[in-house]
């Protein structure tokens, strides 16, 4: 089903092994990577991958073990970890360091406090769509969805130390910006654009990158961007998120979604804003609105998505890594395990260690940090 090409990004935290505190070191990180596919981002406790683009959620997965290995290694040749989660559980913006490029000058200027103190971590999932198709009327039958994804990749309950009660607070730190949340309906690419240059000119927006809502056309690519999602610990989720993100785009550009009545009506986009509300603060707890106007559980709203996609799952030949969806709801988001960890472990150093091992497991790093533990295990013994 080409073109329906998929790319994802991937934004980590620098952290402390031994503290487990989050760290501006991104610039030493950058200058040791060989590989030139680590970035850096706004904030010096960060950086990003982006994979190539894929033509399967197989490739996908690959892509992801491939570059989280590099930026591991990368990170530990400074003694760093990265690590995969919405927020860091307890570090101060406040202790930290601002990228010194000159557009991120320019957003500081702009947006002050608000990109200032936003150390946030997200999943970008990029999905190719045909040349002749106006990517927002694909958007306009593909945002309901949005909640669904959000909930499932929900990775960040704790802030400066606390629970926020929410399983993605990194969505609320996000809605701090202009152009944030839940996108509005848009008849056309053109209208979309004119909107936009418009809020260019007015000063809102930097350009047309800082147009920060949680689904947008790409201004560069001929992609759908959704950035709805936290970055997730665990590989597998990540992969399976972004393959029901591809199927989502997929049957919303081939018009095989069911068709939601209320799309162009009064209060939809107030109806989508509530909707994503509730995944942000209940994760997959939450519930949202069916098309036809009554409420479900956010479960079984996943659960009907899956149905409603399987056949463009199938064809697109994505069907095992989607099997990663129910997987989640069984065990939980990223946010449900990391408050597991805390409450059998007792502490946000202990969630930081989990972390920081879930991020890198499957990736080569895993098994030799256990091989490195060993040995020193066995030399402090006496051991061979």
């Amino acid at each position: 089903m080409e073109p329906y090409t998929i790319g994802v990004e991937e934004e980590y935290q620098l952290v402390d092994p031994e503290t487990g505190g989050l760290l501006s070191r991104a610039r030493d990180v950058l200058a040791i990577d060989w590989t030139g596919e680590t970035e850096a981002e706004v904030q010096e406790t960060q950086v990003e991958i982006a994979t190539r683009v894929c033509g399967s959620a197989a490739a996908v997965d690959s892509e992801l073990r491939r570059l989280r290995f590099h930026a591991a290694s990368a990170a530990a040749a400074r003694d760093l970890v990265p690590v995969a989660a919405g927020l860091h559980p307890f570090s101060d913006w406040r202790e930290h360091e601002y990228t010194s490029k000159a557009r991120y000058l320019r957003l500081l200027e702009r947006y002050g406090r608000v990109i200032e103190s936003e150390h946030v971590f997200g999943m970008h999932v990029h999905v190719e769509v045909p040349e002749e198709v106006d990517r927002l009327a694909v958007i306009g039958r593909m945002r309901r969805y949005l909640p669904h994804l959000l909930a499932l990749s929900a990775s960040s309950p704790y802030f400066l130390g606390g629970d926020t009660g929410y399983a993605s607070y990194r969505t609320v730190l996000n809605e701090r910006l202009p152009c944030s949340g839940a996108p509005p309906a848009f008849g056309s690419e053109a209208e979309y654009w004119a909107f936009t240059a418009g809020l260019i000119e007015q000063g809102v927006a930097v350009d047309e990158g800082t147009i920060y809502w949680t689904v947008r056309p790409h201004h560069r690519y001929p992609t759908i961007e959704i950035r709805c999602a936290d970055v997730c610990p665990a590989i597998d989720d990540a992969v399976a998120i972004a393959a029901l993100a591809r199927a989502v785009i997929t049957a919303a550009a081939e018009e095989s979604l069911p068709p939601d009545t209320r799309q162009r009506s009064a209060g939809a986009d107030a109806a989508l804003a509530a909707d994503q509300w509730q995944a942000a603060r209940f994760g997959l707890e939450g519930r949202v609105r069916r098309p036809d106007g009554g409420l479900e559980p956010l479960r079984d709203a996943v659960l009907r998505l899956l149905d409603d996609v399987g056949s463009t799952v199938d064809a697109l030949g994505d069907a095992r890594e989607v099997e990663g969806i129910p997987a989640i709801l069984e065990r939980g988001n990223g946010a449900t395990r990391m408050r597991e960890v805390d409450a059998e472990q007792g502490g946000l150093e202990a969630v930081l260690d989990w972390l920081a091992r879930e991020t890198v497991l499957g990736t080569g790093m895993d098994r030799r940090r256990r091989q490195r533990n060993g040995t020193r295990e066995n030399a402090g013994r006496g051991g061979a």
